[in-house]
């Protein structure tokens, strides 16, 4: 640590001694072995004004990214995917601190080994993963990739749900991957869905065992550009979410306009000639008692009908199927857009009417619409299981054999 002024101050025999010394017999070397080999590098930085501050402001900077990174929940998870910026800060200071790569690793929190197994990884501009497609040939190729963009662009696939675009592309097939695969693409390549309005408490909902075991029917205000508001009820079947009828009116939806709902109903599905009970639900307003009433008690069983008030002391589940319902129609089908007038809002309905029951498919169904169920399909779980395992060994051989990656993807 002496200058060599300060080195001709003292006797020669002393140096000698000096250095007949050895360092490792001492008692504690090996604590600060690593500190006497970088010592030369240690008295360069120190005597460099400029490397002395460089020096300072790096581990101050190190200081505080460590406490920020150890602080963080899942931090291994945060360096991962920050890998790329991470590695090329480390090699940056490396080179140009003359730092060797272990001493730069430190100073992020990270080893050397982490550096290198990190480096290695390729991100590839042509994946919307960044991952390259032979080092991770499992992701899907770029062709289904298209496709699942096509069908999110589409315009007259806005606002639909995720889960009706994927079975729908399932059927048609468009794609061949699970689920929770279309779902990440479908927001990587920007999937949007109209917002809906939370309701502050929350609801109890159930299901039914049979088709036609219950009966959803509500009320709800549909908002025309020049006929003012239309009245709308629908008629739901629990089990298979078929909406049976519908019915509109600019004047009073009262129990006579849900009376004649259901007796429309009944007769179009022949629900008299049935065997099993009945039940229909329906909140506790005017419109669902009185004349609704009377034509219920006059019903000759087979099979007995029975109108129950939802959030009641005698049944506390909710009807929120029919809410469902009217969101699904404002919001999705109609896209908070309104009818023109009470002409249109009709040809609507029908519209709506077809995309609901042939076109959409719930998440309970697993790719069946509402009318397939109602006409005697089973849901099953495993209906597109082959059609995916299929789809996944040729995805594999075509991404493992892909050729268009750019200069930085290539392995």
């Amino acid at each position: 640590m002496l200058t060599p002024e300060q080195l001709t101050q003292i006797p020669r025999t002393t140096q000698n001694n000096w250095n007949d010394f050895k360092h490792e017999d001492y008692f504690g070397f090996h604590l600060a072995e690593d500190y006497i080999k970088d010592f030369d590098l240690i008295k360069n930085v120190l005597i460099s004004k400029h490397l002395k501050t460089a020096t300072k402001f790096m581990c101050a900077l190190s200081r505080g990214y460590s406490d920020i990174i150890s602080e963080i929940e899942n931090n291994k998870k945060l360096l991962r995917k920050h890998a790329s910026d991470i590695i090329y800060s480390i090699g940056r200071i490396a080179k140009y601190g003359g730092m060797k790569i272990t001493d730069a690793s430190r100073l992020f929190g990270v080893s050397k080994d982490w550096f290198y197994r990190h480096r290695k990884k390729t991100a590839c501009s042509v994946s919307k993963l960044g991952k390259c497609f032979r080092q991770y040939p499992n992701q899907l190729t770029p062709g289904e990739l298209e496709a699942i963009e096509k069908i999110i662009i589409d315009p007259e696939n806005h606002g639909k749900t995720k889960t009706t675009l994927y079975f729908d592309a399932m059927r048609k097939g468009l794609v061949n991957c699970g689920r929770s695969t279309f779902f990440k693409y479908a927001d990587l390549v920007g999937y949007q869905k109209l917002k809906k309005k939370k309701p502050n408490d929350k609801k109890i909902g159930f299901r039914a065992s049979r088709v036609f075991e219950w009966l959803h029917v509500d009320v709800t205000l549909v908002q025309t550009v020049r006929d003012g508001i239309q009245r709308v009820a629908f008629v739901k079947d629990n089990y298979s979410k078929v909406l049976l009828h519908h019915k509109s009116t600019d004047g009073s939806a009262d129990s006579n306009f849900i009376r004649e709902l259901f007796e429309e109903t009944f007769a179009k599905y022949h629900l008299l000639d049935l065997d099993n009970p009945i039940n229909i639900l329906s909140d506790g307003g005017s419109e669902n008692k009185g004349s609704l009433l009377e034509w219920i008690n006059q019903i000759d069983t087979p099979p007995i009908v029975r109108k129950i008030t939802a959030n009641s002391p005698e049944f506390p589940f909710s009807n929120s199927m029919s809410e469902s319902t009217h969101s699904i129609y404002k919001t999705e089908f109609m896209r908070r857009k309104y009818s023109l007038d009470n002409a249109q809002h009709c040809k609507d309905l029908e519209r709506f009417m077809i995309y609901y029951n042939y076109k959409r498919f719930p998440c309970e169904h697993f790719g069946l619409t509402p009318m397939e169920v109602l006409e005697g399909e089973e849901p099953c779980r495993s209906r597109f299981k082959e059609q995916i395992v299929e789809a996944r060994k040729v995805r594999i051989l075509k991404n493992q054999e892909f050729t268009q990656c750019p200069v930085l993807c290539r392995v």
